[in-house]
């Protein structure tokens, strides 16, 4: 996600800067200038990169002496006498243009906090401002959260079947069994125009009254993001658009897509992808040969030899690891209530079996935005409750 940080900012700088700055240079004469001399030995190359990487937070000590009036007044000074002046002429409209774009698609920052750079800006005094943005992204989170989640990307991010709808890349991938999140919520009529896009923006459709309203947001992964961002075109802005409009006007189809399920349930899918079928501790619990009495239709063969197959091997397992749950305040029954509610919702529905099952792996994976790595161990998960009763009525004779 493209937010304000202290490796956000100095980044824009060094890709404007009039000559080629290294960026261990460039890092060290920021810290430099909001610090005393006695502190500047800490900063070598392996330190800065740190910073430069986002691997690590501005340390508080650094974030407390540019609290101090001495290093407010060397910074301004820093950044008005050289860091204005080393932006590149030709693409100086560009840089702040791009860095403002920054601020404003930054939904950490408050309102007013935005009006005040802006407002910092448009007086012209470049060094103030960039002297009052370093010193407010120095306050910021610089460590890369790459798997947080906010609360409210998720019906942004699950309008778009957890993919990119501009270069279909995936918004959710998985790292050492992790699910990492590489999505931006970004405003589809920018908050920053020039006044000639500005004319041709409008010309499509005018900016939104209230440009937060989720009507003027989309998810879209980083790379197109950033992309939008520092060079929005007519062609994009149109593109963006028509998919809002499609998926407005085509929500998700599945009856069950707000029906709850205990997060807790990661663990368990967790320990499935991890788990060779032939560890011996799987050997040790599966079961003997069992029947799908009277609950799959005969001739659904296919969907019983697959249900039948998950649960010789994990039954046992699953249900010995969701028997110890409760150390983490859930339980059996809560996870198994949540899977049958689901089922007779779908149920209701008139869905055939197959349809049904299928459903219900794509509402684990998509209620728990999990990657689809998962999707294996979501389908044993499903088998389970077929086998524990909880989905599939019995067929009567």
């Amino acid at each position: 996600m493209i937010n304000l940080c202290y490796s956000t900012f100095l980044k824009l700088i060094k890709s404007h800067y009039v000559y080629n700055i290294e960026a261990e240079l460039l890092g060290r004469n920021a810290l430099e200038s909001i610090t005393p001399e006695s502190e500047h030995t800490k900063f070598n190359a392996k330190y800065l990169s740190l910073f430069w990487s986002r691997t690590r937070d501005i340390p508080a000590e650094i974030r407390t002496y540019a609290g101090e009036k001495i290093y407010k007044q060397q910074c301004l000074n820093y950044h008005t006498d050289y860091v204005v002046k080393d932006i590149s002429l030709e693409t100086e409209d560009d840089f702040y243009y791009n860095l403002e774009n920054i601020i404003a698609n930054d939904d950490s920052i408050s309102p007013k906090k935005k009006s005040s750079l802006h407002k910092t800006l448009e007086t012209g005094n470049k060094g103030k401002y960039l002297t009052d943005v370093f010193l407010y992204a120095i306050t910021k989170p610089n460590k890369d959260e790459l798997i947080k989640l906010g609360s409210h990307d998720i019906p942004l991010l699950s309008e778009v079947d957890q993919i990119c709808p501009l270069c279909y890349k995936p918004l959710i991938i998985n790292k050492k069994n992790t699910p990492i999140y590489q999505y931006s919520i970004t405003r589809i009529y920018p908050e920053f125009l020039d006044s000639s896009l500005k004319d041709k923006f409008d010309s499509i459709k005018p900016k939104p009254t209230e440009p937060d309203d989720i009507k003027n947001k989309i998810c879209i992964c980083d790379d197109c993001c950033s992309t939008y961002l520092y060079n929005p075109t007519v062609e994009t802005y149109n593109k963006l658009l028509n998919i809002k409009k499609r998926l407005v006007n085509n929500p998700s189809t599945s009856p069950i897509a707000s029906q709850q399920l205990e997060e807790e349930i990661i663990s368990i899918l967790n320990k499935l992808i991890n788990t060779n079928p032939d560890d011996l501790s799987i050997k040790e619990s599966r079961m003997k040969p069992l029947t799908l009495v009277n609950k799959i239709s005969k001739q659904n063969y296919l969907l019983i030899k697959a249900i039948r197959d998950d649960n010789a091997t994990y039954y046992n397992f699953i249900k010995n690891h969701l028997s110890q749950m409760q150390e983490y305040k859930t339980s059996f029954e809560i996870i198994s209530s949540e899977i049958h509610t689901s089922f007779l919702v779908l149920n209701s529905k008139g869905y055939d079996q197959d349809t049904i099952f299928s459903e219900l792996v794509k509402w684990i994976l998509n209620r728990l935005l999990l990657p689809s790595s998962y999707n294996n161990a979501a389908h044993i998960i499903v088998s389970f409750f077929v086998q524990n009763c909880e989905v599939f009525n019995e067929i009567t004779q």
